[in-house]
Parts: structure tokens; sequence; C-alpha cells
């Protein structure tokens, strides 16, 4: 079963066109709607933002790993100032747009999701890169340090994989970082332990992250669990 693609749709205040054009799309996509003051605890890759008497567009600017598109009049796109994303103009042709969200679906569909592989031991590293690379494409990182360098420079993966103990900055401390930061703090972590006792799977559970795996788990089921994370996340 198809499954369908998920669309943010960011509005403050009721809008006739902007609204008229979500209704004609839903159906087609599964939208969800939210204010831009809410938390977005759930960012697909289409985002849908409406102009008109928005209150926080700010924080919207600070979403990764999503396309972005601005609904409103010609003023409200110039006023907006927002580099990277595109805009549709009222009056909207509601069956034009559905077209082109349409193909982005298929064509982000196609793209291979990237994984920042953090973890000091140089056979893990090997063996989750070697055994994910097939399915994913797969950034490795000897500490949390080098880590961060790679965000630093621009890179932006759907997923971490944060090794939990790490000598000089530990994983708790990478991920505190990650959470800190505006540009940084949407990207999913998940935390890989050798690990298993209650005392710290719980220091773990209390992080909030994605989730974590037992680095004693078969390939097999580390990439099986991984294909859920990422069906339930797209």
């Amino acid at each position: 079963m198809n499954m369908k693609e998920k669309i943010l749709y960011i509005s403050d205040r009721p809008s006739m066109g902007a609204d008229m054009l979500i209704k004609s799309l839903d159906g087609v996509f599964e939208i969800s709607r939210v204010r831009s003051t809410d938390e977005f605890n759930y960012v697909p890759k289409i985002i849908l933002v409406n102009l008109a008497g928005l209150e926080a567009l700010d924080k919207i600017k600070t979403l990764t790993n999503t396309k972005i598109f601005l609904l409103g009049t010609q003023i409200e796109i110039n006023n907006a100032k927002f580099q990277g994303s595109e805009y549709f103009i009222k009056p909207f042709n509601a069956k034009e747009i559905k077209e082109k969200l349409l193909n982005l679906s298929q064509s982000s569909n196609e793209i291979q999701r990237s994984i920042l592989l953090v973890d000091d031991d140089s056979v893990m590293i090997r063996t989750l890169r070697d055994g994910l690379s097939t399915s994913y494409k797969v950034l490795p990182a000897n500490s949390g340090a080098n880590a961060l360098k790679i965000l630093e420079r621009g890179q932006k993966p759907d997923l971490i994989l944060l090794d939990y103990e790490m000598p000089e900055m530990n994983g708790t401390q990478v991920f505190e970082i990650l959470k800190s930061s505006p540009e940084l703090s949407k990207i999913p972590v998940m935390f890989l332990t050798a690990k298993t006792d209650s005392d710290s799977i719980e220091k773990i559970e209390e992080l909030k992250p994605e989730g974590h795996l037992l680095k004693t788990l078969p390939l097999k089921e580390i990439k099986e669990r991984l294909r859920i994370f990422f069906d339930m996340y797209n």
C-alpha cells in the first residue's frame, strides 16, 4: 500500500485562498495543520506556510532537511525575506501546485537518506558503514568533536547514530550540544550502546533521543529498526 506524502501546513489565521488550496490537496496528501508558535514534533519533507498574519517566521527559518513553500501575496512574499524557500503567489492555481508537490514527493523518495555514524571504535564504524551503505549514505566520524565539525561544514544528515560511551566528549555531551543549536536540534538522534543494564538504558531514555540500538544486535535487525524509523519519520 502506498503511503501518502505528509505535508505540514503552518497557518495562524484563516485565509480563504490558502485554506481552499489546502482543502484541494487533502486526500492526495496527508496534511497536518499547526500554528507557527506550536512545537513542531514532526517535520516532514514538505512544509506549506501561509504568510497571512504569521507570528513566528523566524522559527520556521531554523527548520532543516525540508522543502518550504510560502503562500501569500507578492507583497507578503517580498516582506518575508526568506532565503532558500519557494513560493506560490495568490491567486493560487491548485492544479499546478498539486502537480508540483506530487513531482517533488516522487523525486524526494528516490533520494538516498544519509546517516552520520559517530563511534570511537574503528571496527564498529567499519562494520556499520559497510552494512548500511547499501541502503544509506553513511558519513563516519570517530569522535564527537569530528562529528560536530562535519555538521558545522553544512552537512545535515537525516539521522545521527551516536555512540553513548566515548572518551573526551561522550554521547551525552554531543547530544546536549546538538539540542542547544537551533540549526541542529531538529536532526533526529539514536544512541548506540553496548550497555544493557537497566540503569544505563534509563539514563539514555531520560535524554529523550529518537531511540537507542544495542551494538550487539545483528546487522539485519539494526537495518530493520532503521527502516521502521524512517517509515515513521517520513
